[in-house]
């Protein structure tokens, strides 16, 4: 048998070196060389395939004279190095030479059952279309439209940003709550702003609420500030801003007066002296007696003063009281009318009081007001003058004795 196998062996290979085709288990060769099964189909045991040369690394790394396109398979990377010609030889498998390196065969290996490493830059056009990640109704997309670059992430509960850099994290999360922006690790600043001119704004409900302009200006309700901090509430005389824990019932303390300009600017003003009185009075009980009549206005004796009034003129508050005995008794006398009027430099002002006897001479009366009149800076003669209004029954011209029991008569302003 052996001798007959040679022989057709022998006859078939010369055969088919005539034709430049060789044939395995194949009488009409279709290629250099066509191998064919021994048995293609059935439930046979026996063993068909093509085995090639199987060496290991090191015997590759050191063959020589290789001729491109050689064919080996490499059982063992245990002996020889990732260097040379088996630089790319890392694994167990099927090689060929490209002439420069034993290359691996590529397998049915890819993202969906194998990890990889990349050995250079790689570049994925994606034509318009997105590549979505999904887990149940978990969603990650990358999107390159014709008009915009965008990264998703929908969540059931959670959509999450997680940045790391060595030890810091910034972690952006948005839920049925709200979003959040939190930076924790060793972070020692969260950085949030522009590089260029551009302001920072901030939005509510679709509607600019705070702005701050490049050169540092913040505004709260105004997108154009003219000062390091300015406010604008939108309601006139309000000025929007509340110190929830400073107010009117807070103490007194030391420090500056603040107030405003024409313009809105916070400004420091003169702080208040602390109030002081000053008063011009007269207090007598034997004042001299006067005659009084219908025909001239006298003054009461003694009530003449002078007040000196500072820059910017002050409100004087005047008080008089005058109580007199009637000490005569004009014929028809006992319902004439008395009138005790205040005068400011010799004018008659709108502050009096008038009395009607009630009964004939020897009777008594009393005048009393009070009174604010604002003087400007200066000096100025403050006095109290009397006259009878109304004789009824008493003749034109006749005195009536005025004889004072006391008198009270202040004039105070406040510093």
């Amino acid at each position: 048998m052996k001798r007959a196998q040679l022989s057709l062996l022998f006859l078939f290979t010369n055969f088919t070196l005539i034709i430049a085709q060789v044939g395995i288990n194949n009488p009409s060769p279709a290629s250099t060389l066509d191998m064919s099964a021994r048995n293609a189909t059935g439930t046979s045991t026996n063993t068909d395939g093509l085995l090639v040369p199987r060496i290991d690394r090191q015997r590759a790394q050191n063959m020589s004279g290789v001729p491109v396109s050689t064919l080996i398979y490499i059982n063992s990377v245990a002996t020889g190095t990732l260097a040379g010609t088996a630089a790319l030889i890392d694994s167990v498998g099927y090689y060929y030479f490209n002439g420069t390196v034993w290359t691996k065969l590529i397998t049915s290996q890819n993202i969906y059952n194998a990890d990889g490493t990349l050995s250079d830059t790689r570049t994925v056009t994606t034509n318009g279309n997105s590549v979505t990640f999904i887990n149940g109704a978990n969603i990650i997309k990358i999107i390159t439209s014709a008009t915009e670059g965008a990264w998703s992430a929908n969540s059931s509960s959670r959509g999450w940003l997680n940045l790391v850099g060595g030890s810091a994290n910034l972690d952006y999360f948005v839920n049925t709550i709200g979003a959040q922006l939190v930076s924790s690790g060793n972070s020692t600043q969260l950085s949030i702003g522009s590089t260029n001119a551009s302001p920072l704004v901030l939005k509510t409900n679709g509607i600019e609420r705070l702005t701050i302009l490049n050169n540092g200006n913040i505004g709260v309700g105004t997108s154009a500030p003219n000062t390091k901090l300015e406010i604008s509430s939108g309601t006139a005389n309000i000025s929007g801003t509340r110190f929830t824990n400073l107010n009117s019932a807070s103490p007194i303390s030391t420090g500056q007066t603040l107030g405003v300009d024409a313009a809105g600017n916070v400004i420091t003003v003169v702080n208040p002296s602390p109030a002081s009185v000053t008063t011009a009075s007269v207090n007598s009980t034997t004042g001299a007696s006067f005659n009084v009549n219908d025909t001239t206005v006298v003054m009461v004796p003694g009530t003449s003063q002078s007040v000196s009034i500072p820059t910017g003129g002050k409100a004087l508050f005047i008080n008089f009281m005058l109580g007199i005995d009637y000490g005569s008794n004009p014929t028809g006398s006992g319902s004439s009318y008395y009138e005790a009027r205040l005068y400011i430099d010799g004018a008659a002002t709108d502050c009096y009081m008038r009395t009607q006897e009630y009964g004939p001479g020897g009777y008594s009366a009393q005048f009393s007001f009070n009174t604010v009149k604002f003087l400007t800076a200066g000096n100025h003669t403050i006095d109290v003058r009397m006259t009878r209004t109304f004789n009824n029954g008493v003749g034109s011209g006749v005195n009536m004795l005025c004889i004072p029991i006391s008198m009270s008569f202040n004039a105070t302003y406040l510093n």
